[in-house]
């Protein structure tokens, strides 16, 4: 039986675990892939302070250095169902049953697909929803980034310095991402911009071909003839596992007040997980440290 237990390893939930460890609280962090989410996915953060700049993985590694330190248990597992009966709750997963007092969900959101012809037989061998894990495998080859957001100039900047050529590709006149991307796009001659296009097919027998693209003005289509897809489209939440127990917004994003509490006593949400209005490194930091906080008082006035 744990005090606590995190659902999800992403920088909420460390941060949130850091904060419980040092509130004498017993506490499990559940991770289904690798610590540090979608941080430790990002090649380059320029936004978190104290940092010029720093590597996603370098800093999701520092992380995890410290809740390790401080003697959190961690363990890897996928969550199947979360129950509560009577004042304890029960976390099922792939590898097992864990009990505890109370339950952050932090487990972040997953990567939005396009929905095309193609995206699902070629997934994985030349799809790909992040850059900086698998760009080393394009090197030197033509690669298409669907999207325009920081996201998608993030990966597009990420693989000009190893592709021979990157295709952006988004919908919009312009892309959306903020200034400090707009200003290096005029550092690469290797990234092609691609306004009021959108992918319509990825081609390919054993690997990506080819993507079929159309030009939303002139009504053209044709196809791009590329190695990799990255695709970089936004990010849904996946809660319904817990709808049970708290409540969702039309979008999927979890409820709670200003101190992370959702509509069960002793359940709390953090991160991108939950409804807000920005999904920053530093907010998720912020929900992790008021999740634990909040969890810790719970648990007092239980005793």
């Amino acid at each position: 039986m744990h005090d606590l237990i995190i659902i999800g390893g992403g920088v909420a939930g460390m941060t949130a675990a850091i904060y419980a460890a040092r509130s004498g609280l017993s506490t499990l962090i559940i991770e289904k892939g690798g610590f540090g989410g979608q941080a430790a996915l990002t090649a380059k953060i320029e936004n978190y302070p104290s940092y010029k700049e720093i590597e996603g993985f370098r800093l999701a590694a520092d992380m995890k250095a410290q809740v390790d330190a401080l003697g959190v248990e961690s363990t890897s597992a996928n969550v199947l169902s979360l129950t509560k009966s009577g004042d304890i709750f029960t976390v099922t997963t792939d590898g097992g049953a864990y009990e505890a007092r109370s339950v952050i969900i932090a487990n972040g959101v997953r990567r939005r697909e396009l929905g095309i012809p193609g995206e699902d037989t070629l997934r994985g061998r030349g799809i790909s929803w992040c850059a900086v894990c698998d760009g080393g495998f394009f090197r030197r080859k033509k690669v298409a980034v669907i999207g325009a957001g920081n996201s998608a100039l993030g990966d597009a900047i990420y693989l000009a310095n190893l592709c021979e050529e990157v295709y952006l590709i988004y919908r919009r006149d312009y892309p959306t991402a903020t200034k400090s991307y707009m200003d290096q796009l005029g550092n690469f001659e290797n990234i092609r911009l691609m306004p009021r296009h959108i992918p319509l097919e990825i081609k390919g027998e054993k690997r990506v071909t080819a993507l079929t693209v159309k030009n939303l003005d002139t009504e053209e289509v044709y196809d791009l003839e590329v190695n990799g897809v990255f695709e970089a489209i936004g990010l849904i939440p996946d809660n319904d596992l817990f709808s049970g127990l708290v409540e969702l917004d039309r979008n999927g994003y979890i409820l709670t007040d200003s101190e992370m509490r959702t509509a069960t006593p002793g359940l709390f949400a953090a991160g991108d997980t939950r409804q807000k209005s920005l999904r920053q490194i530093v907010t998720a930091c912020a929900d992790g440290a008021q999740a634990a906080t909040a969890a810790h008082e719970y648990l007092k006035m239980g005793k």
